[in-house]
């Protein structure tokens, strides 16, 4: 049976293979509604991406426009060097022209939770629109069957010496999750780094996939200069966990010291915690499962 999913982004390069991974897995993944937010660019511009995507990969699926800022502090400015000026690394991808659902981002994680029993978030973005939902709604948390998150980090920050950004940007969204019990899994900066995929890659696995996608793709590859797309990573985790080990701990988000500020802290345990994170990543069985999405896209698309 499919997992009732909401997916909850701020597209975004990286993003953009989230989408399609969890686009392209339809036996899966039964995506209910995506929720946007700013943080790599304005919520208005994430959005209105969010919904940009779902429409190349032929989805017909509600977006929520969520925060405009995090919890405490305004977004920074838009993330040109990582996700380019519009988001989506320059690339014009059409604008369906239709309007966003009418729930705020939090509303529609509630409303999804109490429709559909079972409902999984996939995490790809800071953590603002989950924690807003957390707050307001405080029966979510026995609602929510697990979260499964990219953000984080065991060794090296990318906004901080240890500090991963979807962490780092709203560390008391962060907590706030963290805080809440429910069921998480953290796939961090250090395991996504190391799932790249190159152009010469990519072409030898998409020689039949639709020609405007493919153009699309083979553009952000370029744009981020075979950095990994590390949205894409948890979104396999879902699809086949098999090529992660995953160690139970307790976790804590550090939210005083300059030098550490964002650092997931980690104490492994034997028993249950309701968290656990990505401590050793498969490559080759990762790229075997963005294969299996760039086949499974052939077919759809």
């Amino acid at each position: 049976m499919a997992i009732p999913l909401v997916l909850d982004t701020d597209p975004g390069v990286d993003d953009f293979f989230c989408f399609a991974v969890v686009c392209a897995f339809r036996d899966v993944f039964d995506l209910k509604a995506v929720t946007a937010m700013g943080g790599n660019n304005t919520t208005a511009v994430t959005s209105k991406n969010a919904q940009r995507i779902l429409n190349l990969f032929h989805r017909d699926v509600p977006v929520s426009y969520g925060a405009d800022s995090y919890l405490t502090e305004p977004f920074g400015e838009p993330v040109v060097s990582a996700h380019g000026h519009n988001g989506l690394g320059e690339v014009e991808i059409p604008d369906p022209g239709i309007p966003l659902d009418p729930l705020r981002a939090w509303d529609k994680i509630h409303a999804e939770a109490e429709k559909n029993e079972g409902l999984q978030l996939l995490t790809v973005a800071p953590l603002t629109n989950v924690a807003m939902a957390l707050i307001r709604y405080p029966d979510l948390k026995q609602k929510i069957a697990g979260i499964t998150m990219m953000g984080g980090s065991q060794l090296v920050g990318n906004v901080t010496p240890y500090g991963e950004a979807n962490a780092t940007h709203d560390v008391f969204a962060m907590e706030k999750v963290l805080e809440s019990g429910i069921m998480t899994t953290m796939i961090g900066l250090d395991i996504t780094s190391q799932c790249t995929i190159s152009l010469n890659e990519f072409d030898a696995m998409s020689e039949h996939l639709n020609p405007e996608v493919r153009s699309i793709m083979r553009q952000l590859i370029a744009f981020r200069h075979g950095e990994a797309m590390h949205d894409a990573v948890s979104a396999a985790a879902m699809v086949d966990p098999g090529f992660l080990k995953f160690r139970n701990a307790k976790a804590r988000i550090e939210m005083a010291s300059a030098l550490s500020y964002g650092r997931i802290w980690l104490e492994d345990s034997e028993a249950e915690t309701g968290f656990r994170y990505a401590y050793e990543v498969d490559v080759p069985a990762y790229k075997q499962i963005f294969a299996k999405m760039i086949s499974s896209l052939e077919e759809k698309l």
